[in-house]
């Protein structure tokens, strides 16, 4: 994800880094086993939105 730079930067950015540097490891630590389920190639991307991200993410654990 992208959070803009100088005068356009995200103000949230700061909070969503800390967010997501407790989150993921809260989860690897809750569901240890979690893992893709494909290959990162055919993950469909979106590319024609404001916001770039996967359409799906297929996980398993």
């Amino acid at each position: 994800m992208s959070f803009g730079y100088g005068v356009h930067q995200c103000l949230g950015q700061p909070l969503a880094r800390m967010e997501l540097q407790v989150a993921y490891p809260a989860l690897l630590r809750r569901i240890p086993t979690l893992a893709l389920a494909t290959e990162v190639e055919p993950i469909p991307f979106k590319h024609d939105g404001f916001v770039y991200g996967a359409y799906e993410l297929p996980v398993t654990w």
